[in-house]
């Protein structure tokens, strides 16, 4: 599979920002537009998913009022790098 992912430069500074918003996974979803938004954001969160598609890094970045590609980074995934979408080793 080829396409563009974003990668999470760190679980730990998405957290610091979350709390520093005063946000819940919760309340962050809904600012984003989706409650269903809530596990996403938690499994980045907790280190337990390091990729999302861009535009979700994008809506993350704009709730939050942090500078673009301050979170997250591209990268491009192709079939044969040997990574999945969640960006782990096939």
């Amino acid at each position: 599979m080829e396409g563009i992912w974003v990668r999470l430069i760190s679980a730990q500074a998405l957290d610091s920002y979350i709390r520093f918003r005063e946000h819940t996974n919760r309340s962050l979803a809904e600012r984003m537009g989706s409650a269903k938004y809530r596990s996403t954001i938690s499994h980045l969160r907790s280190g337990a998913r390091t990729t999302c598609g861009p535009e979700f890094a994008r809506k993350i970045e704009k709730a939050l009022e942090a500078p673009t590609g301050s979170l997250f980074v591209a990268e491009v995934a192709t079939a044969s790098s040997g990574t999945t979408r969640r960006g782990r080793v096939a």
